[in-house]
């Protein structure tokens, strides 16, 4: 008898155990910043740029071909580093990631936007989510920053900061 209410209380006791049957979610959070150089020659007329930067994904984190997820938690550009002529400006540039455009800049004095520090965030959650596809699909990031300086000679980073988080 005893063993018989011994064995009743075990499967009573572990019926009313509740099995949690959902799987874990593991998350890595990184940031990725990385600089784009540009140097302008003198000249008193607009001149053309182009540069191209690689980051792999694998290098930051690990068991990337297994993330379900990969968010974009912020994204955002700044001038560094500016010398040379004070008055020199963008005319128009564009900043490309994984060939998306996620910034059109036209008018920027480069020296003001880098002794500030201004900070120019991406906010289009349309821009950010076509960004993200992309990532969870590839282990590369390519930041591209290309387009027209007036008034060189000027040297300048273009830094671009990304928070990323993945999901496996």
């Amino acid at each position: 008898m005893k063993k018989f209410l011994s064995l009743i209380l075990t499967i009573a006791l572990l019926s009313s155990c509740d099995v949690n049957t959902d799987p874990i979610e593991i998350t890595a959070s990184t940031t990725i910043v990385e600089s784009v150089s540009i140097n302008i020659p003198q000249s008193s007329t607009s001149v053309n740029f182009d540069d191209t930067i690689n980051q792999d994904l694998n290098d930051v984190f690990t068991n990337l071909n297994s993330a379900t997820a990969i968010n974009i938690d912020a994204l955002s550009y700044k001038y560094t580093n500016a010398s040379g002529n004070s008055g020199a400006t963008i005319s128009s540039a564009t900043l490309v990631i994984n060939g998306i455009t996620v910034a059109t800049i036209t008018d920027v004095n480069i020296t003001q936007a880098s002794d500030a520090g201004t900070v120019f965030t991406i906010t289009d959650t349309a821009i950010l989510d076509q960004i993200e596809s992309l990532l969870l699909n590839t282990s590369s990031v390519t930041i591209q920053f290309s387009g027209s300086v007036n008034d060189g000679p000027i040297q300048f980073d273009v830094q671009v900061t990304a928070a990323l988080t993945a999901s496996v």
